[in-house]
């Protein structure tokens, strides 16, 4: 019964990390081998590559916030202060990121900010691969048991 148990949760802790990757190397694909064919395409796709970044990004926050309300209301008995600090945490912690990755990437493009279409795909690919991260970050916040 405790193997049973042990090999379910390492299946689905297996299946969840199988779609994070799936997410990551599609978005990734994206950035790497469509955005390079075209050039005139450059600025369209790495737009494309950073809201779908953008999508797995809100859809991890929200999965730690779902995480984060089972833990402290489901399984530690009602402990509405401890997820009310973890809440209020996690959005201040994201809100300071958002800022980190927005002025970082407008450092990195800054040698293209006079060419705007090469400016703005810059931008995008630099929020998409650093929204890809911060999602994995995410992940690794309060993890399933």
């Amino acid at each position: 019964m405790y193997w049973r148990r042990w090999n379910s949760v390492n299946v689905a802790r297996l299946m969840f990390f199988a779609f994070v990757a799936m997410s990551v190397s599609s978005v990734s694909y994206a950035q790497d081998a469509d955005c390079e064919a075209v050039a005139g395409q450059r600025a369209e796709c790495a737009e494309e590559a950073m809201k779908a970044a953008d999508r797995v990004l809100n859809d991890r926050y929200q999965a730690l916030i779902d995480r984060a309300g089972s833990r402290y209301i489901f399984q530690y008995q009602s402990r509405h202060e401890e997820h009310k600090a973890f809440l209020d945490r996690l959005k201040n912690s994201q809100r300071t990121w958002i800022k980190l990755r927005d002025s970082n990437c407008r450092l990195e493009g800054f040698e293209n900010e006079w060419d705007k279409p090469s400016y703005s795909a810059d931008l995008n690919r630099c929020t998409a691969k650093m929204s890809l991260e911060r999602a994995l970050y995410l992940d690794g916040i309060l993890p399933a048991h």
